[in-house]
């Protein structure tokens, strides 16, 4: 028999022995205060079961930007309350750096067309370059929209983030394909005139889409938000690029702002009318659809407007087109409508196409229609005066369209429009910002003036008058 057989048959002698004791040596006693510490801590060890809760904020920083941001907006920030605090500071700042880039890729795109001879590039890069400002446009509705609850360092208020990951990644998307593969952007402008790539398409929607959503749900529920709003119907406004604005007066002293702007939008209407109210309101759903419509028509501007100015400075970079003819943008109309509370609202614009094909004669036969006109009048005599809105009246046949807005505004110098914040000295900012304390109301009154609603006898003005002491 071989050692191992005399081992196993040693173990089996001894397991059928009775000797009235354990043949294994015992566990010694421990303190009960001993027992509870060791149980806590294997307890704390089962309950560390991913340690990248634990890891720094500068770690999970790193982490979190190479996940999308719509990840991080609809299901990181929901863990838990550190992975909240960490993945809103992303997407804080992810958002903040898009001017940045954006204003970059312009100024890169323009020093290109400076030293650039040949026709086809000169209107490649003209295109993308048509493409950028578009997005900076768009990108200034978003900061008019959500800076005073998101960016805002004057006040205090209830913060939220920009939780738009879809929109910053949109974003994202478009530049990683303007630095690495710029054809698939201008392909389908160069291939047809002012055609926009699904990129630009979507920024756009999206633009749109998450304004409405964080009126409605961001900001309508809270019972401030009338106060906190500020100066937003003139930060909305400041961002129609192409509408002339005049500053009356612009005052502020220790505490207060007080101001009066005027802005002319051209080509433009602006019509309310007075219906029986279907239904109650409240301010804040009120105000949230002025500022709805507001951005509707901002919007609608800077589109027929940005158009005619990229079509001119591209007849200014090409005079002699090798490649094709540069067409002229088509004729396109925007119009809006819709009944809030007891007041029924109409507006729209149109492009400078659509303008004079709606208004300006043909050249070519103006002389002759003066000339019967002439003869008409002699025929008939002097003594028939020619009916108001009609053909014959002089003052109807002048084409007049377009809008003012007259806007006062006096409020608590935290509140004042994001534009008069950004030009103050750094001494005044800081103190301001030190200071997170806001003394009295704000007032704001926006008048409307469109004179060429005279014409099918419409109202020809809309006061709005919002005033946080009625509530």
């Amino acid at each position: 028999m071989d050692n191992s057989e005399e081992i196993n048959d040693e173990s089996e002698k001894e397991m059928n022995l009775n000797t009235g004791y354990y043949m294994r040596s015992k566990r010694r006693k421990l303190d009960k205060n001993v027992e509870e510490c060791t149980s806590f801590f294997r307890n704390t060890e089962k309950k560390r079961k991913n340690p990248i809760i634990y890891m720094p904020v500068e770690i999970l920083q790193a982490i979190f930007r190479f996940v999308p941001h719509h990840e991080l907006s609809q299901s990181v920030r929901l863990v838990n309350h550190r992975f909240k605090i960490v993945a809103e500071d992303v997407l804080n700042c992810s958002f903040r750096h898009l001017e940045k880039k954006i204003n970059n890729l312009i100024l890169s795109a323009e020093i290109s067309l400076a030293f650039t001879q040949d026709d086809m590039e000169i209107k490649c890069i003209a295109k993308l370059l048509n493409m950028l400002e578009i997005l900076k446009l768009q990108y200034s509705i978003v900061v008019s929209t959500i800076w005073r609850y998101v960016y805002n360092d004057f006040y205090k208020t209830n913060k939220t983030c920009m939780y738009a990951g879809q929109l910053i990644d949109a974003y994202f998307n478009f530049i990683d394909k303007f630095i690495h593969c710029p054809n698939i952007l201008y392909a389908p402008a160069v291939i047809r005139d002012y055609a926009l790539p699904l990129e630009v398409a979507k920024i756009i929607q999206l633009t749109k889409s998450f304004c409405v959503h964080f009126d409605k749900i961001s900001e309508e529920p809270r019972t401030d938000c009338l106060i906190c709003s500020g100066c937003k119907i003139i930060d909305i406004v400041d961002c129609a690029k192409y509408s002339q604005k005049f500053v009356v007066s612009e005052v502020a002293c220790k505490n207060y702002f007080v101001a009066e702007y005027s802005y002319v939008f051209r080509n433009s209407w602006f019509v309310a009318l007075p219906v029986k109210m279907t239904k109650e309101m409240e301010w804040s759903q009120k105000q949230r659809m002025m500022h709805m419509r507001l951005r509707r028509i901002v919007l609608a501007h800077n589109d027929m407007f940005l158009q005619q100015y990229q079509y001119d400075r591209e007849v200014m970079l090409r005079p002699d087109p090798i490649i094709g003819r540069i067409k002229k943008p088509g004729n396109n109309v925007y119009t809006g409508y819709g009944d809030i509370g007891d007041t029924f609202f109409y507006y729209g614009v149109m492009n400078d196409g659509a303008y004079a094909q709606k208004f300006n004669q043909d050249e070519d036969n103006e002389e002759e229609e003066e000339l019967d006109e002439m003869l008409a009048l002699e025929d008939i005599g002097e003594d028939i005066a020619p009916r108001n809105n009609s053909s014959e009246n002089v003052l109807y046949r002048i084409p007049y369209l377009g809008f003012k807005m007259n806007v006062e505004v006096k409020c608590p110098l935290s509140y004042a429009p994001l534009n008069f914040l950004k030009n103050m000295n750094d001494i005044d900012l800081q103190k301001l910002r030190n200071k997170h304390r806001t003394q009295g109301p704000t007032h704001i009154k926006v008048m409307f003036e469109c004179e060429g609603a005279s014409y099918p006898r419409l109202p020809t003005r809309f006061e709005y008058d919002f005033n946080p002491k009625k509530l």
